[in-house]
Order: structure tokens, then C-alpha cells, then sequence
């Protein structure tokens, strides 16, 4: 038989289950500013109390859910296997890799997108706090791909902030107005496709064209 701490706690995890999964509907169907601790406790159906012993408050409880779902925040556990980066043709598998699931995780994620827009469009603290957890998160990533680049005309950072900022906009652009961009359409599965395969060329373009200030000179002497 079950003791009564083990089914308090499977009790406190379901509720807390509950109320994080109430933010991340409200944010789809009102968005960002529809969230307040009475709307979130009534669509989880319990007690808003809940929701401060849980959670200390509802900035705490929302913050919870964006570190949850955040795709780059979720790369926060595994900055260990960035240590692996130690050959080039490491480096093109894994950045490749995490870029192509960011593009299909934020495609899939309608709540993420509401955040992503909220942060581009308002000055709310908690979203700029998110932000800068974000960058350092990519910085700590690129440390590891600096070598790679060292001396070379590349600038593998720049590259990796049009392709992430790019994804960011496609997405938007795709699911609020439906349209397409240079005639690609990522509502379509080919169009996702094409997408996903030229994140992949421009890695391995950046990673080709890594040929050093020195030995360009050097050539063209």
C-alpha cells in the first residue's frame, strides 16, 4: 500500500504538473499578458493558494515554465557534451544538429513562439532576464567551435546569430501571417526540408572557408 508522503507527493507534482501546463495554454490562447495568477489557477482547476506554496508566485510559477520549455535553456544540462567539440568535423555534426531541432521545436511550439514575440515586442524584465540566460548559454556553445576559426575571414559567431535570428523571424513570419519568404513556404513539409538541409550547408560553407588571414596573403603574394 502506498504511504500517505508518497501519494502527498504524486498529489504536490500533479498539481504542480497542472498549473504549468495552465500557463503554456493561456499563453497560446491569449498570450503573454493573458496570464495572471486567478486565470491560471482556474484554468488548472485548483486553489490559487496552491500556486504560492508551490511556487512562491506567479512570476516564479511562469519563469518555471519558460526554463521547461525554452529550447537553448534546455541546452543548459548538457553544456558538458560541448566539450566533445574538439574536431571540426565534430563540431559541423553537433552545431548542425542543434540548430535543425531548434528550427522544428520552435515550428512546433506555439507557445514559444508567443514568448519569443512577447520578448521581441515589450520590455518585461523576466523576458530580458530569459534573454541574457539564452546568450550565455550560445556563448558557452561557441567557445568551443573558437579554436576552429581562429585567424581565419570567418566569423563563425555572426553566422551562428543570422542562422538562429533567422529561424526565429521564419517561424514568426510563417505561423502569424502564413506567408512565405524568397518563395519558401515552411508551412509546407518541403519547404521545412529545405530549410533544415541549408542550415546544414551553411555549417559546413563556414567550416571550408576557414582558410587563415595569413596564408590568403600569403597566396596572394
Amino acid at each position: 500500500m502506498e504511504s500517505k508522503d508518497n501519494v502527498k507527493h504524486r498529489n504536490k507534482e500533479q498539481t504542480k504538473r497542472k498549473l504549468l501546463q495552465a500557463v503554456g495554454e493561456i499563453i497560446i490562447e491569449k498570450g503573454y499578458s493573458g496570464l495572471g495568477v486567478n486565470k491560471i489557477a482556474n484554468k488548472a482547476g485548483v486553489d490559487k493558494k496552491l500556486i504560492y506554496r508551490y511556487f512562491g508566485d506567479g512570476n516564479i510559477l511562469i519563469e518555471t515554465y519558460i526554463l521547461e520549455k525554452d529550447y537553448w535553456l534546455g541546452l543548459a544540462d548538457k553544456l558538458q557534451e560541448f566539450n566533445n567539440i574538439e574536431t571540426p568535423d565534430k563540431a559541423k555534426e553537433i552545431i548542425s544538429a542543434i540548430l535543425e531541432r531548434q528550427f522544428t521545436f520552435f515550428y512546433d511550439e506555439e507557445a514559444m513562439q508567443k514568448l519569443i514575440l512577447e520578448e521581441l515586442t515589450s520590455k518585461s524584465s523576466m523576458m530580458a532576464s530569459i534573454c541574457n540566460i539564452r546568450g550565455n548559454i550560445g556563448a558557452s556553445l561557441l567557445k568551443h567551435t573558437d579554436p576552429h576559426f581562429k585567424d581565419s575571414e570567418v566569423n563563425f559567431r555572426a553566422v551562428s546569430a543570422l542562422l538562429v535570428s533567422g529561424i526565429y523571424y521564419l517561424v514568426l513570419q510563417a505561423k502569424l501571417n502564413g506567408g512565405t519568404i524568397c518563395g519558401i513556404d515552411i508551412n509546407a513539409p518541403s519547404g521545412r526540408q529545405e530549410i533544415t538541409k541549408t542550415i546544414r550547408h551553411i555549417i559546413e560553407w563556414a567550416y571550408e572557408n576557414t582558410v587563415s588571414k595569413n596564408k590568403k596573403n600569403t597566396k596572394g603574394n
